[in-house]
């Protein structure tokens, strides 16, 4: 839960107090932490109650039962935490054609 003061961060604040970005979804009950500043490449320097409901689940591809938090592990939880990284990001091209 934040503590009081701490609602509204946006990405680059809270990857400047280190913390981490917690994803999870209520439906399938799956949760993946994200380092803000990869967050922060590929969505802008938004703020992270903005991000529910834009991101979707890749397990069972539902947007609206994601929770997003701003969370600080402790030390013991660091260490079994696995932090996905952002390792690059592929652009598909798609042509749309119309018959004039």
């Amino acid at each position: 839960m934040p503590r009081r003061g701490e609602i509204g961060l946006k990405l680059s604040e809270v990857h400047d107090l280190r913390r981490l970005v917690r994803v999870r979804c209520n439906y399938c009950r799956r949760t993946r932490y994200y380092e803000p500043g990869d967050m922060q490449i590929l969505l802008g320097n938004v703020e992270v109650d903005s991000l529910i409901g834009r991101l979707m689940c890749e397990d069972c591809s539902h947007r609206d039962a994601t929770e997003v938090q701003a969370v600080e592990p402790t030390a013991t939880e660091r260490m079994t935490i696995r932090v996905r990284r952002l390792v690059r990001v592929d652009i598909i091209r798609r042509p749309v054609w119309k018959e004039n």
